[in-house]
C-alpha cells in the first residue's frame, strides 16, 4: 500500500505486496521527476524496507543518494510499533 504523493515527495509504505511491485513503483516515480522517495517499513516490514533500499541501489545506484534515515516507534492502536524511514534524493 502506498501513500499518495505530496509535491515532489513519494512515500512508499510497505505492506504485504511482493517487493518487486514496490521496486517498480519507486523506479517509475524516479522517472516521473519525483525528487525524494521515502520508504517506510513498520514492525515486521522493517527488513523489507532495507531490502527495497538495497534493491533500488543495485538497479539505479548512480541516480539516487541517501538523504536521511530515521528509526523510532509510534503508537498504533495502543501499541508501540517500531519503524524505519529511508529517504532517497534523486540526483539531477
Amino acid at each position: 500500500m502506498s501513500a499518495p504523493s505530496k509535491g515532489n515527495v513519494k512515500t512508499i509504505l510497505l505492506g504485504n505486496k511482493p517487493l518487486k511491485e514496490y521496486l517498480v513503483e519507486a523506479i517509475v516515480s524516479l522517472n516521473r521527476e519525483v525528487d525524494v522517495i521515502e520508504i517506510i517499513g513498520r514492525g515486521r516490514n522493517i527488513y523489507r524496507a532495507v531490502n527495497l533500499y538495497n534493491a533500488l541501489l543495485m538497479r539505479v545506484g548512480d541516480r539516487v543518494n541517501l538523504k536521511d534515515v530515521e528509526i523510532g516507534s509510534i503508537l498504533v492502536r495502543n501499541r508501540r510499533v517500531s519503524y524505519i524511514r529511508i529517504a532517497l534524493q534523486r540526483v539531477s
